[in-house]
């Protein structure tokens, strides 16, 4: 049986598996939809067939440029839900009991980020400061939907497993309120994670963005929000993807034009609407203005299920690259859809004239298993539905080398 013959038949059979919740993501949205791992969605069955399927590989014209090359990878949300919490506080190697299946394939990037869905604060309650318990989940300091808070030892643990830099824009950014958001940073800040998205409450002209660098090659990182599900933000904390569409776009044009402290631009936006495979016409639109003011590439969040991937090209001919969402990488929800997502790698090259280009992207396929909670490589179904998104040809094996543009040697 051919692998294509396999892939419609395992297709076919997800038909009664799909279960998704299309719930409207506009920017004025107030509540978010991410259920705990005892809580099932309730919504329309989603034919597989209906889920956007790869047209072919995804090729760049400078895949062969000589040059210092670097490969970034991607995951989606880390949303710790009630249950993964509590597992992670009770290991002897907390968090890294959630994605160790799977650690190996992130250290093998030059750079590795992730969205941090949530604050992490210790002892602050969604009504004010509080003792804190420690690394136990009560419910109340450490929580879970529909107001997260992570105990602080989770940003440690993301860093020691080789994430270079976090996303802190998203809609639960203010679970914790001002606040919250600020002991985020001081956290991050205590742990040498660069983060992007978020300011201090005392100091408005902190920048938006981040730089991190590999082997020579400068990444700038730029992260914004659809929404903060309707807690207010009187101290212009996060950075909103459509309120602040004219900052975001200032914000990429002006790193893009430091020429020799930044090589790349990548934006991270939290956007669309959740558990649907197939952006709006608005991410569309947002991310073709990102991409043309400057962005070489936009790696999308938040719907919790795996959206396509595609090449742009831009007015001044660069070829730029967007995914739309990656998924979720760890949480407690329910549904194979929203337990299957990927490691995205983005393969640049800095040429001996400084610019970068992209040479290639892969992916793998990656699910998320209940008991215990651990992302391990995707098999089966959930193989079959990113493979179906992405493409056969862009998939990277789990032992096979790292390589983003396999149709040149590195």
């Amino acid at each position: 049986m051919s692998p294509l013959t396999l892939l419609r038949l395992v297709t076919v059979a997800c038909l009664s598996v799909f279960t998704v919740t299309a719930v409207g993501c506009s920017s004025d949205a107030s509540v978010g939809e991410e259920e705990d791992e005892d809580e099932e969605g309730v919504g329309a069955t989603e034919d597989p067939l209906s889920v956007p399927a790869a047209t072919g590989p995804l090729q760049f014209r400078d895949a062969c440029r000589a040059g210092t090359k670097i490969t970034i990878a991607a995951v989606g949300d880390v949303l710790l839900h009630a249950g993964l919490q509590r597992q992670a506080y009770a290991a002897e190697n907390g968090h890294h009991t959630l994605w160790r299946d799977v650690e190996p394939m992130l250290a093998k990037a030059d750079l590795t980020y992730g969205n941090l869905e949530g604050p992490c604060a210790e002892g602050v309650t969604t009504s004010g400061q509080a003792r804190d318990p420690g690394k136990v989940f009560d419910g109340s300091v450490y929580s879970s939907y529909p107001q997260f808070n992570y105990h602080p030892s989770l940003i440690g643990d993301l860093k020691s497993s080789g994430f270079d830099v976090v996303s802190t824009a998203n809609n639960h950014a203010l679970d914790r309120r001002a606040l919250g958001a600020d002991r985020t940073i001081t956290n991050l800040k205590a742990a040498g994670m660069p983060f992007t998205g978020t300011r201090p409450s005392d100091d408005q002209s902190a920048p938006w963005y981040t730089i991190t660098e590999s082997r020579g090659v400068k990444v700038a990182w730029v992260a914004c929000t659809f929404s903060t599900n309707g807690i207010p933000d009187p101290k212009k904390q996060v950075l909103m993807c459509y309120e602040n569409r004219e900052t975001v776009l200032s914000t990429i044009r002006g790193l893009a034009a430091r020429t020799g402290e930044v090589d790349a631009v990548i934006v991270t936006p939290h956007w669309g609407a959740e558990y649907t495979h197939t952006p709006s016409a608005q991410e569309k639109r947002l991310a073709k203005d990102m991409l043309d003011a400057g962005a070489l590439a936009v790696f999308g969040g938040h719907p919790h299920v795996v959206q396509p991937w595609e090449k742009h090209v831009t007015p001044d001919g660069r070829e730029a690259f967007v995914i739309y969402s990656l998924g979720n990488f760890v949480s407690g929800q329910n549904g194979l859809a929203k337990r299957s997502s990927l490691i995205l790698y983005v393969g640049l090259t800095k040429g001996s004239d400084g610019k970068v280009s992209i040479n290639g992207v892969r992916h793998v396929p990656i699910q998320m298993h209940p008991s215990p909670w651990t992302a391990k490589h995707a098999t089966g179904e959930s193989l079959a539905l990113t493979t179906r998104i992405l493409g056969q040809w862009n998939r990277l094996g789990a032992d096979e080398p790292l390589v983003t543009n396999p149709e040149c040697s590195r």
